[in-house]
């Protein structure tokens, strides 16, 4: 007897539901965390942080085992982000001699974290995660929408090589235009510790845009190197390297995760979930993926010439992301100084594209201002408050329920259009895909349009390599789901 049944619309198409043993690591983290009401001391609460910590690492070895098998990635993305941005962080904080001090230039006048933030974050944090995987078991009816979105095939119509120079070229244009095509001061900003081009920047110009095509290219080609046995694999690898240098030299690592997710993604599908020499493919991807960020992370703040010159405990130091203690700073902030800003951020991805020449005064996220003036204290940089805190400042804990079920909806999304495509014929698409899990990931550190444009600019650009596309197979399959069956498994 099935204890799991499998619901009617359920097939090899459909991305497989939170199973009963996730739930329960997803549900008894949210019981611990609330227990911590009742501690009074900072041990007690490091040692419930710690093992907080570890039921999550339980999860994510889960998850990733059955992406292994179901060849998605929607769970692994949720999971692991919640992980890296969070728990990381929160285990080196409760694993201090003196369990979460603050560390010196915080801006908070205190030794350590207030206990009752601390608890706060705990179960704003595995509440989050909860809601993760309701969003993510929320399964509409979208069989014909998903057939339209994911009916676009490769187009022999253009020559992919014109078409790829032209995207190479779109990923260098900023730094060609600031430089003048002087190419000395070129190579002398990319090897510099920050790439004097922002592609990052708020008002990005026209020139920047195009960037942003580049990085679409840039992910395309190393899509293509992996799928061609032939010499044209070298051609693509060039390609697609002289289209990442820009993005991957200024050290902004989630930039380095658009342009690589989709080639975990390729390398993923071709995997036949079966713990042989296949399996080598994906790790050794997913190793290259990590030490590239492992680069960029060492190497931004020193400079790309320092190569060979920093110590070796630097290289194989694991950096945190900083998002816990962000959060915390945020519950500090909100409501003790400052009111709930009560403030969406979806009118932001609409206004993101208005230029400032038009509209002089286009608002700001004045709950992020805030949030940045208040730690930033007059200095020249910016930092963000997690996810999890910019929807606290703006509505407290629904905030944080909203954001948890609709990002886990959206890794739905992903998974559910990724298992309609075929990677033989639907390449362009599988980078597009790859690019919306990168979104997905990055919005656990802000949700933001910015982050969004990065997807966009590829869809865009999948549009003009692809065309209208039928797959009888894949069509039928979903025209199938539509209709009850007679006799269901």
């Amino acid at each position: 007897m099935r204890l799991y049944p499998k619901a009617k619309q359920d097939d090899e198409q459909t991305p497989a539901r939170i199973t009963p043993t996730q739930w329960i690591l997803v549900c008894m983290p949210v019981l611990i965390a609330t227990a911590g009401y009742e501690v009074r001391s900072y041990g007690t609460l490091a040692i419930i942080t710690q093992l907080l910590a570890v039921l999550n690492s339980v999860l994510l070895t889960l998850v990733v085992k059955e992406a292994l098998s179901k060849r998605v990635i929607g769970k692994v993305c949720l999971v692991g982000s919640v992980f890296i941005f969070y728990w990381v962080e929160a285990l080196g904080l409760s694993l201090q001699r003196n369990p979460f001090s603050i560390a010196e230039g915080f801006p908070i006048n205190e030794s350590q974290f207030d206990q009752g933030l601390i608890v706060q974050a705990l179960v704003y944090v595995t509440v989050f995660q909860l809601l993760l995987f309701v969003g993510y078991s929320i399964r509409p009816r979208i069989a014909r929408v998903v057939v339209y979105v994911a009916s676009r095939v490769d187009s022999l119509s253009f020559d992919r090589s014109i078409i790829g120079l032209l995207l190479a070229l779109c990923a260098v244009m900023p730094l060609l235009i600031y430089y003048e095509f002087d190419y000395d001061k070129i190579i002398a900003a990319l090897l510099a510790s920050r790439s004097a081009t922002d592609f990052d920047a708020p008002e990005a110009g026209l020139s920047q845009h195009l960037a942003l095509f580049g990085l679409y290219g840039a992910a395309l080609f190393f899509v293509y190197a992996l799928k061609t046995n032939t010499w044209r694999r070298f051609w693509w690898l060039l390609l697609g390297v002289m289209a990442a240098i820009p993005f991957v030299s200024g050290g902004t690592r989630h930039l380095w995760l658009y342009i690589s997710l989709p080639s975990v993604l390729i390398v993923l599908r071709g995997f036949k979930g079966q713990l042989n020499t296949r399996l080598l493919g994906p790790v050794a991807v997913v190793f290259v993926v990590l030490l590239v960020a492992q680069a960029q992370f060492v190497y931004r703040t020193v400079g790309w010439t320092e190569v060979g010159n920093v110590a070796p405990e630097e290289l194989t130091t694991i950096n945190n992301t900083g998002q816990f203690t962000a959060q915390l700073f945020a519950q500090h902030l909100v409501p003790r100084e400052h009111p709930y800003f009560r403030e969406l951020v979806e009118p932001y991805f609409i206004s993101h594209w208005i230029p400032r020449q038009f509209w002089p005064d286009k608002p700001t996220m004045e709950s992020w201002a805030y949030y940045n003036d208040s730690y930033a204290q007059g200095a020249a940089y910016n930092v963000t408050p997690s996810v999890i805190g910019q929807f606290h400042l703006n509505w407290g804990f629904p905030g944080v329920i909203f954001i948890g079920a609709w990002l886990g909806f959206l890794g739905f999304i992903a998974d559910r259009v990724l298992l309609s495509l075929n990677p033989d014929r639907q390449r362009a698409m599988f980078v597009v895909v790859g690019m919306f899990y990168a979104f997905i990931i990055s919005s656990f550190r802000f949700y933001s349009p910015i982050y969004f444009s990065y997807f966009l600019f590829g869809f865009i650009a999948m549009f003009v390599l692809t065309r209208r596309g039928k797959s009888p197979g894949r069509v039928s399959a979903d025209m199938r789901r539509l209709v009850p069956s007679a006799n269901p498994s």
